[in-house]
């Protein structure tokens, strides 16, 4: 089996304390032990952030008030995390 690392972006809502809402919303979709729950035959076996904490995983993007999920341009990595 090969094996690959994809990197990807998730755009999530948070308010007030974006590391502890942002965690849990990744929990809710990235459990712990995901390959024993997915199963053997799950392309996914594991997950993690990608910088060196969940905090330095996140950064601030503005949205234009007309962006449409699946229609609009993803926002760019602002190369700055939330301080």
């Amino acid at each position: 089996m090969k094996t690959y690392l994809v990197s990807l972006h998730l755009l999530l809502e948070a308010h007030h304390c974006p590391e502890a809402e942002i965690a849990d919303a990744l929990h809710g979709i990235l459990i712990e032990d995901m390959r024993k729950y997915a199963g053997d035959h799950s392309a996914l076996i594991d997950w993690a952030v990608a910088g060196d904490d969940m905090a330095a995983s996140i950064a601030s993007v503005p949205l234009p008030d007309d962006y449409r999920p699946d229609d609009s341009a993803f926002p760019a990595w602002p190369g700055r995390t939330i301080p």
